[in-house]
């Protein structure tokens, strides 16, 4: 490592010793004009028809990995990321990020920046999602000198202008935040892929206040993705870096705002018109990136929505690895579907904890409050679920779900349930989806109209069984409802789905419930506890005198695949 690599002391100037970092003049704001009539609520996606061949909407493949000042100078170090004898040298970037004062790019998750290096003439970058089928790591972008530090929209034409036009309309485009790093950038080859590793050191700033930034960036400029993401992993084996999809300007507003990542729920994936092998691979990148989403929600915020949505993410993993595992007999498939399994166990003890202790508050304390003392059983959920979260955010923290992430990306990204089949069974492959996709859902839709025979009357086993196939429908009708837009409204039918798996529930919760209880606790948290008992007993009663009449509508409920 050469003498100007020896960098994290920020030689930009460390805020904490040298104060404030002056922000950059960027000029007036930027007022647009004449806004178009077109709709904006979805993000452009196509070529601009530039005047330029370098200026073009594109995809960008990006892996950012989190880690200490510590971690990144081993990173520098490691033989996994050694510089070529022709290294350049590490540049001072400072991006300012545009916004209207309404936050209307970021509300669309868009983010609009000028940056500079040196004496390099500014860059303006546009980003914008992607379709969740592409993966967590995909998003598009559009960048281009402009000849002063703030956006010249004039240089875009076609769709992105219309569309910025009508998402802004008249309003102003003004500096919110500024980043200011020192960036070491080497290029790395690792199987047929050319990656490009950004080590960045740094800072937010916001008005008088400042934000450390310690993070690894892997580009994929040419070559097969599945090569960056393997190599992503081998990375996470050696080094102390995690997956983190939260950018630089995301990670500004909740700085600026002091707010936590939003926890995320799982968004439907485009898939009319494609063939089961490209179908595979979309919906399994959806769930992963659904997954993802909600790492950094629950490392900064206590939402419990943020542990229900990655244990949601992993249970629709592994109910779409099921399905094609039926297509396409991968060991693979069987092996993501195990880890997923495991990743979800681990977080099984805070999301039990958050559901114990919203029962407990909307339901016997909201009405014996007045009467019995609940604080102390409260105590005793909350002290639990304390180190229930601690231990999930630890899991985060450490390489595994990097890894698992990572590894599963990988063989979507090979298609690696190709090898599985011989070249006479691959033709299944190229069928159109909607017919795996009528066959899988029959199939799961039997299998819940057999274990439900009776269903008022079934043991606890064998509606738990019931529950466990009904939500595997459930996700496939969800995954390939657009497949069946034009015949009818699948919404119905995975609503009534929806509402039998919660009556099925009950008796689960009970049992989660009772575990927890009946473990050792203080004479008022145990008649306390009585009581909650005797409250999902009677949850549990009522769920039943539904579950007949639920079970008949969903029953009554034509299939939309047939």
């Amino acid at each position: 490592m050469s003498a100007k690599e020896t960098l994290f002391r920020f030689p930009l100037g460390n805020p904490a010793q040298t104060g404030r970092l002056r922000p950059y003049r960027v000029g007036r704001a930027l007022t647009l004009t004449n806004p178009s009539p077109l709709a904006a609520e979805t993000p452009p996606s196509a070529v601009a028809g530039d005047k330029d061949e370098n200026r073009r909407g594109q995809r960008e493949i990006e892996i950012k990995l989190i880690t200490s000042p510590e971690g990144l100078a081993a990173a520098l170090g490691s033989p996994l990321l050694r510089a070529a004898a022709n290294a350049p040298a590490g540049r001072k970037l400072a991006s300012v990020y545009f916004d209207t004062p309404q936050g209307d790019l970021r509300s669309n998750r868009m983010s609009l920046r000028v940056r500079r290096s040196g004496r390099s003439a500014p860059v303006m970058t546009l980003k914008w999602p992607v379709d969740p089928g592409e993966g967590a790591f995909a998003r598009g972008e559009i960048e281009m000198p402009v000849p002063k530090l703030q956006p010249d929209l004039s240089l875009l034409q076609g769709e992105i202008a219309e569309r910025l036009r009508a998402l802004v309309g008249d309003r102003t485009l003004a500096p919110i935040y500024e980043t200011r790093v020192w960036r070491i950038t080497r290029l790395i080859g690792h199987g047929a892929a050319r990656i490009e590793v950004a080590f960045d050191e740094g800072v937010i700033l916001v008005g008088e206040r400042s934000a450390p930034l310690c993070e690894v960036e892997l580009e994929l400029k040419a070559g097969p993705t599945r090569d960056l993401y393997e190599f992503a992993a081998k990375l996470a084996e050696s080094l102390p870096l995690v997956v983190d999809i939260v950018s630089k300007a995301e990670r500004a507003h909740y700085f600026a705002c002091a707010e936590a990542p939003v926890p995320v729920k799982a968004r439907p994936v485009e898939l009319p018109g494609e063939v089961l092998d490209e179908a595979i691979a979309r919906i399994i990148a959806s769930a992963c990136a659904h997954f993802v989403a909600n790492w950094a929600p629950l490392r900064g915020g206590d939402d419990p929505e943020a542990i229900h949505q990655m244990r949601v993410a992993l249970r629709r993993l592994r109910a779409a690895l099921a399905m094609f595992l039926r297509a396409a007999p991968s060991s693979e498939f069987e092996h993501f579907r195990q880890e997923a399994k495991a990743l979800a166990t681990a977080l099984g003890p805070a999301r039990d904890c958050d559901a114990l202790r919203e029962l407990v508050e909307t339901g016997p304390h909201e009405h014996f409050g007045e009467t019995q003392d609940f604080s102390t059983l409260l105590d005793a959920i909350e002290a639990r679920r304390s180190e229930a979260y601690a231990e999930a955010r630890a899991l985060l923290a450490d390489s595994r779900p990097t890894i698992f992430l990572m590894k599963l990306s990988a063989y979507v990204a090979r298609r690696g349930w190709r090898e599985a089949l011989s070249g006479e069974n691959l033709g299944i492959l190229s069928e159109p989806v909607d017919i795996f996709a009528a066959q899988a859902l029959e199939r799961l839709y039997r299998r819940v109209l057999k274990r439900g025979k009776n269903l008022a009357s079934l043991p606890d086993d064998a509606r738990h069984q019931t529950r466990i196939a009904l939500k595997n429908l459930r996700y496939g009708a969800e995954f390939f409802a657009p497949c069946f837009a034009d015949a009818r409204d699948p919404a119905s039918f995975v609503k009534a789905a929806a509402q039998l798996q919660g009556l099925l529930g009950a008796h689960n919760d009970a049992a989660s419930a009772d575990h927890f209880l009946s473990q050792n606790l203080e004479t008022e948290a145990a008649r306390a506890a009585g009581l909650v008992t005797g409250w999902y007993a009677r949850g549990a009663v009522i769920a039943d005198g539904k579950l007949a009449k639920a079970w008949k509508n969903f029953k009554r409920i034509k299939p939309f695949w047939r």
